[in-house]
């Protein structure tokens, strides 16, 4: 094993005393951690080619269990596998509908995420990943109906604060999930060494959420 570590060194410096004396740049190798593979979209199709959305569901989930990963994750889930009535968390509070950044009241943003059956919309899903999105990497809430079932499952629906949005003028209109798009897991926020948060929160802030991952 020693023989064959020092002729790998040996090797390597001989390649790099070989790029000096030529005077080219010395090329990085690549990983070997991980190989080169294609940017897919939802529907498994090299985004190259289809020009759509990137889906890291798809992409990642070419080798790596993504389904199973966002569905066992509370960085994606965010309190919506206990959402429930209001009042009825562990913390008792009439205004927490969950234990997570989803449905748990935040006092700095001093917005309320509407349970169905109330009287006034306050935060619809769609406006809470507005608004949260950057704060967040995706999954859970961002493409699942507290019931769950698909977000793009649901048909738009301006009494429904799933499928709703509450504009600055007090209006009210029903918002489509199979045309926004949603949030998947962006793997990409950890695994990449400078991915793109600007662009990420511009396309989530104005409601693209199916780009945000691109």
């Amino acid at each position: 094993a020693l023989v064959l570590l020092l002729a790998v060194v040996a090797m390597t410096l001989g390649g790099a005393n070989a790029a000096a004396q030529s005077g080219e740049e010395p090329v990085a190798p690549l990983t070997s951690l991980h190989p080169v593979f294609a940017l897919r979209d939802a529907t498994g199709a090299n985004v190259l080619e289809s020009g759509q959305p990137v889906s890291t569901m798809q992409t990642c989930g070419a080798c790596h269990d993504t389904e199973f990963i966002a569905g066992h994750s509370f960085h994606a889930d965010l309190g919506l596998a206990d959402f429930t009535a209001p009042g009825t968390t562990s913390s008792g509070r009439a205004w927490d509908t969950s234990n997570g950044l989803f449905g748990k009241w935040d006092p700095l943003t001093y917005r309320y995420l509407t349970p169905d059956g109330d009287e006034r919309l306050d935060l619809s899903t769609a406006e809470w990943l507005m608004l949260l999105g950057p704060r967040v990497a995706g999954g859970g809430p961002a493409t699942t109906a507290r019931a769950g079932e698909p977000l793009t499952a649901l048909a738009p629906d301006a009494a429904n604060p799933e499928t709703s949005l509450l504009h600055a003028d007090g209006a009210v209109t029903a918002w489509d999930w199979n045309e926004s798009g949603v949030a998947e897991m962006d793997c990409f926020l950890c695994h990449l060494d400078q991915p793109d948060h600007a662009a990420r929160t511009a396309a989530l802030a104005a409601g693209d959420f199916g780009w945000a991952s691109t």
